[in-house]
């Protein structure tokens, strides 16, 4: 009986683990990796050392969970910022990186995915987890490979997920996104234990904005801090406060990617050869045209 119990008892400690490993949240939504500043946080987020924050931060689903609301009660129609927790700030077309802990959940071979949910509408905001099926994918990033995490031997490890801002979004407005991680759903042969978890934030659109000087994952996983210090947690400080004062308008294709990055460029973001070489022949036949009433004219 005893041998019984203690295999119990470390069955339950595993079980008990698992569930703790398998929670994760947005813990920056609009992260500079130049700085290791935190710009912009979710709805309702007040850093990790005066809360619980797997209590306050974890909001889970189930796949027959289709009626439950997209969003934790007290920030479902609550966005909750202040001075001390921002909400971010963007243009359409700038490239945010957004950051989260691995929580043991590194996988290079088949990685867990997330979507960035939105509406177009920025009247309209989520309700129903049901809305994942329907509503617009900004994008879909890995939850944590070696590529997008700071270090991947360490289980509580800063992830990142760099994102284009949606370019059908008007400056002035403010967006309601959902970060919705499909954490054990990759195929998963029993749907009766996948697992789904949901951050929900809010974004105000601008004609200008703070842009990070970093230029794509790669570079934000060699060139910045080794491993962010979790002080960006603790709300925006006076360095970020400055760096948010230092806004500029960007062009949409001015965001970059590279071959480590899960972020695509849409077709039509440069012009063609085909298009330019057009440009060249409708300016010869002006230059002819010009060159004939002269001729005409004298």
């Amino acid at each position: 009986m005893p041998g019984i119990l203690s295999r119990l008892v470390v069955a339950l400690a595993i079980g008990s683990v698992t569930s703790v490993l398998a929670h994760s949240w947005i813990d920056c939504v609009k992260f500079d990796p130049a700085s290791g500043e935190c710009l912009g946080y979710s709805r309702g987020y007040k850093g990790r050392e005066k809360v619980e924050p797997n209590g306050r931060y974890t909001y889970r689903f189930g796949m027959a969970d289709d009626s439950k609301a997209m969003c934790k009660p007290e920030s479902q129609s609550k966005m909750d910022y202040d001075k001390t927790w921002p909400m971010a700030t963007a243009q359409p077309g700038e490239t945010i990186y957004t950051v989260w802990q691995m929580n043991g959940h590194l996988n290079d071979n088949n990685p867990t995915k997330l979507n960035i949910l939105y509406y177009p509408d920025s009247d309209k905001e989520f309700k129903e987890s049901k809305e994942r099926k329907t509503a617009k994918k900004a994008a879909t990033l890995n939850f944590a490979t070696s590529k997008n995490c700071y270090v991947p031997s360490e289980d509580n490890t800063n992830c990142l997920g760099p994102w284009k801002i949606p370019e059908d979004l008007t400056p002035g407005k403010t967006y309601h996104f959902v970060w919705y991680w499909y954490f054990n759903d990759n195929n998963n042969p029993d749907p009766s234990i996948v697992e789904y978890y949901s951050t929900c934030f809010d974004i105000k659109i601008e004609s200008s904005s703070y842009v990070s000087p970093i230029k794509s994952l790669s570079e934000a996983i060699s060139k910045g801090p080794s491993e962010p210090m979790n002080g960006f947690m603790n709300g925006v400080t006076s360095n970020g406060k400055s760096l948010l004062a230092k806004t500029k308008s960007i062009k949409p294709e001015s965001a970059e990617a590279d071959e480590n990055s899960p972020i695509v460029e849409k077709e039509g973001d440069a012009p063609s050869k085909k298009c330019n070489g057009e440009k060249k022949r409708r300016r010869r036949r002006r230059r002819r045209r010009r060159n004939l009433a002269t001729r005409i004219t004298v």
